[in-house]
């Protein structure tokens, strides 16, 4: 009996295997906010900061799979690089200015601002048209026209 390609694409949005690199893709970079968060906070449970960071990660990208909020591969793989990207550039600038170690506080809000910014970038409409002007804006640098990147 065959399915009809509704119920079929369906099943293929919420799979197992795209959940898993979503996780992997998004889920790092809040499984460090929560490794800097529970060691910012003296935890009385006996929970390590790698597995309270596993858990904030986890359960954030299970409550997002859930609410449904399913991005694509490429959409995930493009938060990474930019979160990626942004935490230590943000990590820099914040010594350059302030001068000496980044307290675990510093951190935590450095991660949550590399996130937030990373989020907003990739998944938000106003992200799209950032990167569209720059974009538009490398093609005219380089010299090579619109048409020929599409």
């Amino acid at each position: 009996m065959r399915q009809d390609s509704g119920s079929e694409s369906a099943r293929k949005d919420s799979s197992f295997v795209r959940l898993h690199s979503v996780w992997v893709l998004v889920g790092s970079s809040l499984c460090g906010l929560g490794w800097n968060v529970a060691d910012a906070v003296p935890v009385v449970l006996p929970v390590s900061s790698m597995d309270a960071g596993l858990l904030v990660g986890t359960v954030v990208v299970a409550l997002f799979w859930v609410a449904g909020f399913r991005p694509s591969l490429s959409a995930s793989g493009g938060y990474f690089v930019a979160e990626q990207a942004l935490h230590p550039l943000l990590a820099l600038g914040s010594g350059l200015f302030s001068g000496g170690a980044l307290g675990p506080w510093r951190e935590v809000c450095l991660r949550s601002l590399s996130v937030g910014l990373a989020g907003a970038l990739v998944f938000t409409g106003s992200g799209k048209r950032l990167r569209d002007c720059v974009r538009t804006r490398a093609e005219g640098l380089v010299g090579t026209p619109p048409e020929a990147n599409r």
